[in-house]
C-alpha cells in the first residue's frame, strides 16, 4: 500500500514537470515568432526608407543644372533678364545659377573657369565683346558643355545664338529722335552727344546706328563728344555733367541703354534743362522707368528703341533646351533674331507689361 502511494505521488510530480516544460517551449516559440516578425517589420521599414531615398536621389540627379551669365545685375534690363530666367527655371524644373559679369572682361574670364569646374548641363551667356566671347564659348564647348549666347554673339558661328542687331537699336532710336526734333525744333540746330559703355565695345555700334538714323533727316548731324557712362544711371549722370560743361550747346543726347539715357536726363535737369523745349534724350531698352519719362509731357526723353529682356531670355532657354534634347546641333551657328521696335508714348504701357517682369 505504501508502495502504491509513492507510485501515485511520483506520477503526479512527473505530470506537473511535463506541463511546465510544455509551457516553457510554448513561450519560447512565441518569443521566437515575435522576434522574427519584429525583424521582418524592421527590414520592411528599412527597404521603404531606402526606396524613398533612392527616389529622391533619382529626382535630384535628373534635374538639369543650368548656368546663365548677365552683363550686370545693376542694370535694369539685365535684372529683368534674370527675373525671366528664374521664372523659366521654376516652370521647367531646372536648377539655375546666375553669374554676374559686372561689365568686366577679367571677371568674365574667371566666371568661365568657374563654370567649367561646375560642369553644368548647359550655359546661356552674353559676354562683352564678340571675339572674346568666341574664345570663351570654345572653352566651354571643349569641355562638352552646351552653350547658347544672347545679346552679344560670337564672331564665329559656333553655337546657337539669340542675335541682336546692335546698330539697328541705335538706328531706330536715331530715326525716332530726328523725326521728333524736326516736328518740335524745326528752327534749331541739333548738337549731339552720346553716353556709351566702353567696357562693351559692341555698344559703339549702337552709337553709330543712332548717328546714322538721325542723319536720315539731318545729314549734317554729328556728335561733339561721347562719354563713358558705365551702363549705370549714376555714372552716366556724372559723365554727362562733364560733357555739358565742355559743350553746353549739346541738346540731343543718346544713351546706349535706359540707365545711360536716364543719367543724361538727370544731368540736363541739374543745369536747368531736360524739358522738350530745350533738349532731346533718346535711349535703348524701354524699361518701366524710361517709358514713364517717355510719356511725361515735361520730360526731354522722347525716343526709345525697345529691347525685350523677356523674349531674349525665353528664346535663349528654348534654344538651349533643344540642344540638350538633341533637337538642335550644339556646334552650329543657328540663330534667332530679336525684333527691335520703336516704343512710343501710346505703346509704352503695353510694351512694359508684355516685356518686363
Amino acid at each position: 500500500m505504501k508502495k502504491k502511494i509513492l507510485q501515485i505521488v511520483f506520477a503526479v510530480v512527473l505530470c506537473f514537470s511535463l506541463a511546465a516544460c510544455g509551457n516553457s517551449n510554448t513561450d519560447s516559440q512565441e518569443n521566437n515568432t515575435s522576434n522574427v516578425q519584429s525583424q521582418e517589420d524592421s527590414e520592411e521599414e528599412s527597404t521603404d526608407a531606402k526606396s524613398s531615398t533612392n527616389t529622391e536621389s533619382s529626382t535630384n540627379e535628373q534635374k538639369l543644372q543650368i548656368v546663365a551669365t548677365v552683363q550686370s545685375q545693376q542694370i535694369n534690363f539685365w535684372s529683368n533678364v534674370q527675373h525671366t530666367l528664374e521664372r523659366l527655371a521654376e516652370e521647367n524644373n531646372f536648377d539655375l545659377t546666375i553669374m554676374d559679369i559686372n561689365s568686366d572682361v577679367t571677371t568674365f574670364n574667371n566666371i568661365i573657369d568657374d563654370i567649367i569646374a561646375m560642369h553644368p548641363d548647359g550655359v546661356i551667356t552674353c559676354g562683352l565683346e564678340s571675339s572674346t566671347l568666341t574664345t570663351q564659348v570654345k572653352k566651354l564647348m571643349d569641355e562638352g558643355i552646351p552653350v547658347v549666347t544672347f545679346n552679344i554673339q560670337p564672331d564665329e558661328e559656333i553655337c546657337p545664338m539669340v542675335v541682336s542687331d546692335q546698330t539697328e537699336f541705335g538706328r531706330i532710336a536715331g530715326v525716332a529722335a530726328a523725326e521728333y526734333w524736326k516736328e518740335n525744333h524745326a528752327d534749331d540746330i541739333p548738337v549731339g552727344g552720346a553716353v556709351d559703355l566702353y567696357s562693351a565695345p559692341v555698344c559703339a555700334l549702337r552709337v553709330q546706328g543712332f548717328v546714322e538714323g538721325f542723319q536720315t533727316i539731318y545729314p549734317e548731324f554729328e556728335l561733339v563728344q561721347t562719354v563713358d557712362g558705365g551702363g549705370s544711371r549714376s555714372t552716366s549722370l556724372t559723365a554727362t555733367e562733364d560733357m555739358l560743361q565742355a559743350h553746353p550747346d549739346v541738346n540731343v543726347i543718346f544713351g546706349i541703354n535706359a540707365d545711360s539715357g536716364l543719367g543724361a536726363l538727370d544731368a540736363l535737369r541739374e543745369v536747368g534743362k531736360g524739358t522738350p523745349a530745350d533738349s532731346l534724350v533718346a535711349c535703348v531698352d524701354g524699361t518701366e522707368t524710361d517709358c514713364a519719362e517717355l510719356k511725361d509731357a515735361e520730360s526731354a526723353l522722347k525716343a526709345v528703341a525697345g529691347n525685350s529682356p523677356r523674349i531674349m531670355a525665353e528664346t535663349a532657354w528654348e534654344l538651349l533646351s533643344k540642344v540638350i534634347n538633341g533637337e538642335l546641333p550644339a556646334d552650329e551657328g543657328y540663330s534667332e533674331k530679336m525684333e527691335i521696335v520703336s516704343v512710343t508714348k501710346e505703346s509704352a504701357d503695353a510694351w512694359v507689361k508684355e516685356n518686363f517682369e
